[in-house]
This record gives C-alpha cells, structure tokens and sequence, in this order.
C-alpha cells in the first residue's frame, strides 16, 4: 500500500498560453525576444520559491482569512507554455491561487500575449513528481471551451480565465469579507460566467482630499502615462496577432475592446481633470 496515491480536494488552475507556436516561429526566423520573456515569465510563476515564502511567512494576501496549512497546500507546476496551480479548499488558499493566476495574466497582457484558463475545483494529487486526479482533468479539459465574455452564442474558447461556478459559488456563501472583495476585484462576470479581468486594475485613481494639496498637472501626466501603457498593450497585442488565422483575431478582438475601454476612462478623467483646473465663475447678481 506504500504506493498509494494521495489525493485532496482542492482548488485547481490550468493556464495556457495562447499563440505560443507563432511565437516559437516568429523566434526561429528572425529572433524575436517575446518568446523568451514569456518562458521567463511562466518559469518564475512555476518556481518551487512561491511554496517556500509560504511556508516561512504564510499568506500575504488575506492573511487573517481561514486557512488549513500554512502553505495552503500550495503547489504550482509549469509544463511548456502552460501552468498549473493548486491550493487547499479555503479563503486564503483561494485567494492566493486566483492572485497567482492574476498576476501572470497580467504580466502576459504587457507583452500583449494572451492566455486561457479554467479555475475549478476536485481532487488532485499535486506533488513534485506526481500530477493527477480528476480536478486536474477538469481543469485541463475545460480550458479549451471557455466561453466567457463569448459575443456569439456559439462561440468557444475566448481568451479569459474562466472560474468554474463550484467556485463562485464557494466565494458567495463562505462570507469572508476580504476573500469576496479581492475577488471582486480581479473577476468580472459577464451577466452569467465569471472569469479572471486585470483589464479594470489599468486605470489612473486619484483623491481629492481637504488635507492634501491637489496637483491637477501631476494627475494628467499619470493620466497620460497610462494611456501610454494601454496604448502599447495594444500594439503588441496587434503586432502579435496571426492575421491569417481568423480564430486568432477574434480573440485579439477581445483583448482590444477590452484595452478601449480603459482608453476611453484615459479621456473621461482628462474631462474631469482639465474641468477641475478652470476657474470658477460667478454670474453677476441682478
């Protein structure tokens, strides 16, 4: 019996690089760099480092929430242009694998590559050498047909990071207060399926407080710097594309409208901000 698999019931991830053949061309012929950011990216998103901070420091996101392990059973693997991710049935464990997946979307999304992915949930044996169990299954088998943000009815395979409804359903009715509102913040649900959405964090936010100086100049100019930024996002994201694929394209669409929107909040706060630098103007008094 010495040999008998593990298995736990966990939270699971499997998230895919989209493109990754057209970059591997695009490398061979004329040494283009994207490429090797990108491994650099999925292979510092699957270092053993991240179970480790856990380990020594525990949880940094949501660290008063519910845990099982210090580590949240955290285990994180990459296989090519792929990852997958894997924590305890918890709300720091939970939070911390949809953080993970975040942040390496979002990394991806500034070299304008685009990734798909399914977050769910079952059991999983997930150790060094050993990666196995029907949540994985799940997980891999569903990324394919992810259909959040779709804009036909039949459309399929959208290039978002799908969360299975098991698991919304977990974030709505465990009431821990900070897993739900850092969740509010990285997801985005599009009237019936909920996937992971850093397009919303690529906004320029301000105060105006009657205890601090307001430099309006200064808000423009962070203003116009991430309006710089979500400009050239979109111009990788384009110069990327195979234009000859038109499954490819459509999906490019999706990061496209996606980055418009943030311009088009770029130029609202221009409104505001230029509204707030004009003089007032008093009407004479009859």
């Amino acid at each position: 019996m010495g040999n008998a698999v593990q298995f736990q019931d966990k939270f699971v991830a499997f998230v895919d690089v989209l493109g990754f053949k057209q970059l591997v061309v695009k490398a061979e012929n004329n040494g283009d760099t994207t490429l090797g950011q990108v491994l650099a990216i999925l292979e510092e998103s699957g270092e053993r480092k991240h179970r480790e901070r856990l380990e020594k420091s525990g949880a940094r996101i949501c660290p008063e929430s519910h845990h099982v392990s210090r580590d949240l059973s955290f285990r994180v693997t990459q296989i090519s242009d792929s990852l997958i991710v894997s924590c305890e049935v918890s709300p720091a464990g939970l939070i911390q694998l949809i953080n993970h997946c975040w942040v390496l979307v979002m990394q991806l999304m500034r070299l304008g590559v685009m990734c798909r992915g399914y977050v769910t949930r079952g059991p999983i044996c997930h150790e060094d050498n050993r990666l196995v169990g029907t949540g994985y299954h799940r997980a891999y088998e569903n990324e394919a047909g992810v259909s959040a943000f779709k804009r036909t009815a039949e459309e399929r395979g959208t290039p978002f990071v799908e969360i299975d409804r098991n698991v919304t359903k977990y974030v709505a009715i465990h009431g821990d207060w900070c897993l739900g509102e850092m969740f509010k913040r990285m997801t985005k649900n599009d009237g019936e399926l909920t996937a992971l959405f850093p397009f919303q964090a690529l906004s320029h936010s301000f105060t105006i407080s009657a205890f601090a100086k307001f430099d309006a100049a200064q808000e423009q100019k962070s203003n116009n710097n991430v309006r710089k930024w979500l400009t050239d996002m979109k111009t990788s994201v384009e110069s990327l594309v195979d234009r000859s694929n038109p499954s490819a394209l459509q999906k490019a669409e999706h990061y496209l409208a996606a980055l418009d929107a943030q311009l088009l909040i770029c130029d609202k706060t221009d409104v505001f901000l230029n509204n707030l630098g004009r003089p007032l103007s008093f009407g004479k008094s009859s």
